[in-house]
């Protein structure tokens, strides 16, 4: 099970953190201990559409916000070997890392081959909570704050700075808080994250032929 610990303010998650050196450089990668089971992500033609119960979102949300104070990590999310919902195309991981980092996918095997089981450690960070946020800016070509997405060696990867990973967060937790109605869920709910990129439009891609647009959809836990 996904084990999000919710204190007023604060989120907790366990994780195991493995710092691995490869060609001539140090990573630091931080996984939760006990990855979601019921979290899983496909590349499709049009976007990245992945399906997650409530615990998973809570751990999803978590790892996001976690990135985007954590400029000098890797956030590993494994989830290609979990158990589908729905057969749609190629299962991917995730991989989140801040663009100062200048990380290339392609080193991402020899990173990955070397993680071992790493160092037991729970992080606690602030909980982005809900708050309404000004999308106004990403009409301006001007704006900077924006996700990369690409991928390699069945990984998705986004880079972000601190606040459009912030972003990506609050929109999880309120996913989170749609789902939160335990005797009637919602027939459907769903956060998308987009680059953010003033001139990205639905079916656009990036690095790769990689979507610009990450879809989560809430699917109850009976999978």
């Amino acid at each position: 099970m996904a084990v999000v610990s919710e204190k007023p303010g604060i989120l907790e998650l366990k994780t195991r953190i493995s710092r691995v050196h490869a060609e001539g450089r140090e990573y630091r990668v931080i996984r939760p201990a006990q990855p979601a089971s019921r979290l899983v992500l496909f590349d499709q033609d049009h976007w990245l559409n992945g399906y997650a119960d409530r615990a998973a979102i809570d751990q999803l949300g978590t790892l996001w916000a976690l990135a985007s104070g954590s400029p000098r990590s890797l956030i590993y999310v494994p989830m290609r070997q979990n158990k589908t919902p729905y057969d749609e195309g190629r299962k991917l991981d995730l991989v989140l890392a801040h663009h100062s980092l200048q990380f290339r996918p392609a080193r991402w095997p020899g990173v990955r081959g070397k993680l071992g089981t790493g160092a037991q450690h729970t992080v606690r960070i602030p909980d982005p909570g809900t708050p309404k946020l000004d999308y106004s800016e990403y009409r301006h070509r001007e704006h900077r704050d924006v996700l990369f997405f690409d991928n390699a060696a069945d990984t998705l990867f986004v880079a972000g700075s601190r606040e459009s990973f912030y972003r990506a967060a609050v929109d999880l937790r309120k996913l989170s808080a749609d789902t939160a109605i335990d005797d009637k869920p919602p027939l459907h709910a769903c956060a998308e994250i987009g680059s953010g990129r003033w001139s990205a439009s639905f079916g656009s891609r990036t690095r790769h032929g990689t979507p610009d647009l990450l879809h989560i959809q809430y699917e109850a836990a009976d999978w």
